[in-house]
């Protein structure tokens, strides 16, 4: 199982060696770098339109209340909504914070990536992270994970390992699978025994693409940290947010199963994983 803790961007060259057409990638990462804060803009967007029953496509934004166009200079990550106080020009509507901490969390995707993977899979890494936080992005509003983001999320997952690791493909198409059926058969058993659904067939889509970029070794690893995550989030906002805590409580289990995928791929498995 790979671990890219501790490697800057070219780590996996030796020392005083630079990896060949090094100057190419280099700009390739910049340029990826640099596009960050428009790919949150973009996630943030798509996310909305997802929540709000429209397609994700390439036309104008516009309001959702007034219907006006939203002009480029208003569009500016982060920038925009500040200079406009989180309200539309035109109708005075309020603009919801999840864009500028959208389009910041793809900055931070970025800089997480720059600084804990080799530089020849930092493209791969962002692809992975900015697709993870646009399907937590619209699981959060929605409470479904779109198969038109999971299925390109699995098969851009195989196409990378083929790249990077061909001699373990076959560990990601197994993970792909078992993460897939694994919470398959989760969801099948919770139906069965508290007659009512627990589990998405989203959350188990979006393991099996998970594992089909971390391998099914890290897939108990992705499972723990997302399900510990869950609980924190569970306790911490019943204890902080005034909302109790029942067996009916939900949650959208999408993001912490992002963010363990995000975890696992950048640092490795848990230790007690890391030598399977």
């Amino acid at each position: 199982m790979h671990s890219w803790n501790g490697c800057a961007p070219g780590a996996w060259f030796p020392a005083g060696e630079l990896m060949p057409g090094f100057g190419d990638l280099l700009i390739l990462n910049g340029y990826t770098a640099a596009a960050a804060p428009l790919i949150g803009s973009a996630v943030a967007a798509g996310a909305a339109r997802v929540a709000e029953g429209r397609a994700w496509d390439l036309s104008r934004s516009r309001c959702s209340r007034c219907g006006r166009a939203i002009k480029a200079i208003e569009m500016v990550p982060v920038v925009s909504w500040l200079a406009l106080r989180g309200r539309c020009r035109g109708c005075a509507a309020g603009i919801s914070v999840a864009y500028p901490v959208t389009e910041l969390a793809a900055v931070a995707v970025a800089l997480w990536a720059w600084f804990a993977v080799p530089g020849n899979i930092f493209f791969a890494t962002c692809l992975f992270g900015w697709m993870l936080l646009a399907l937590s992005a619209i699981d959060i509003r929605t409470r479904r994970l779109p198969d038109v983001l999971t299925a390109p999320l699995a098969a851009t997952g195989l196409l990378t390992a083929m790249l990077i690791e061909p001699d373990r493909l076959a560990d990601h198409v197994i993970g792909a699978v078992c993460g897939y059926l694994g919470f398959v058969l989760v969801e099948h058993a919770y139906r069965h025994f508290r007659q009512r659904d627990g589990l998405g067939r989203g959350d188990a889509k979006l393991l099996g693409a998970i594992g089909a970029w971390v391998g099914w070794a890290a897939l108990p690893s992705v499972v723990l940290l997302s399900a510990g995550g869950a609980i924190i989030f569970l306790l911490a906002r019943s204890r902080f947010g005034g909302k109790s805590l029942t067996r009916d409580t939900a949650i959208a289990f999408g993001p912490f199963l992002a963010a363990a995928g995000w975890l696992v791929w950048n640092h490795g498995p848990l230790i007690f994983w890391a030598e399977v």
